[in-house]
């Protein structure tokens, strides 16, 4: 009978503490979780820099290349302008 009462006495003594190392995990594993879903935020916002960072570098390309579509465009106009008229000049040398 007395190593019973020794036993029941530790296992009450020892129930607190195995409550709280039943609560310490308990909080950690949110706290990995949170740990986790923050890895992933950081991730995904670093991956959105890069993305607006490629975005940015597009643009200016696309307006680096409407601006020489439109340079080409006129210098093309004034050759066609030169063109016809050089044709009409030599149509008024050709008449009799």
């Amino acid at each position: 009978m007395n190593h019973r009462a020794v036993i029941a006495c530790l296992l009450v003594m020892l129930s607190p503490l195995a409550s709280a190392a039943q609560q310490t995990q308990v909080t950690t594993a949110p706290a990995d979780t949170a740990a986790t879903a923050r890895a992933k935020l950081d991730a995904t916002r670093g991956q959105v820099k890069a993305e607006d960072g490629n975005i940015r570098q597009l643009q200016a390309r696309v307006t680096a290349l409407e601006s020489d579509t439109q340079a080409a465009s006129r210098q093309l106009a004034e050759r066609d302008r030169q063109i016809a008229e050089l044709e009409r000049q030599l149509a008024a040398t050709q008449e009799p």
